[in-house]
């Protein structure tokens, strides 16, 4: 129990990622955010998993959404397509019962690991975003695997990535009808 209580100690004196209410402008397009908005980069899993301690919980995600922007701590959208003029994506997710653990986002594209973006969790409801800027090239199948503190996918939610179409030019031949005037005078 002592060693149990002096790993906890050790783990909340270590510096974490997140800053309450912070609100830092990142360098990089790609950014995570939570209930305390933060700068990342793509961060790589550990090769060993955190072993299962007494108390973990596996953790549940309630809801997840690709989204274009996240307003008041909310996606303003749940988005399952989106066209190449559109340069960046974001991915939201509220979890559950993983208070205390790391949670990722896993971003693959067409079944490779494109990035990785780690999240400390930090209450038994936690909403967190990462976002991703696409080139128009890297169109096709996009996928967010979220993972918990042992390294098991919990959620996975995919987005098409289309080339947008263009609309057809109207014709310049069709005529348009006059307007009437049903006014009597």
């Amino acid at each position: 129990m002592k060693k149990l209580i002096g790993i906890m100690a050790l783990l909340l004196m270590s510096p974490s990622i997140f800053a309450e209410d912070m609100h830092a402008q990142p360098a990089e397009t790609d950014i995570i955010e939570s209930d305390a908005a933060v700068e990342a980069s793509p961060a790589t899993m550990p090769e060993t998993a955190m072993k299962e301690q007494s108390g973990f919980s596996r953790g549940s995600v309630v809801r997840s959404a690709f989204t274009r922007d996240i307003d008041d701590r909310e996606p303003t959208e749940d988005l399952q397509n989106l066209t190449n003029e559109n340069g960046q994506v974001k991915f939201f997710t509220e979890l559950r019962d993983m208070s205390g653990q790391t949670a990722v986002h896993r971003w693959e594209y067409d079944g490779k690991v494109v990035a990785e973006v780690k999240f400390d969790v930090k209450g038994p409801r936690w909403r967190v975003w990462s976002s991703k800027s696409f080139v128009p090239q890297w169109t096709g199948d996009w996928k967010v695997s979220v993972i918990n503190g042992a390294g098991e996918v919990i959620s996975e939610k995919n987005l098409s990535y289309d080339i947008a179409t263009t609309t057809p030019a109207t014709n310049s031949n069709t005529e348009v009808p006059a307007a009437v005037n049903t006014d009597s005078m």
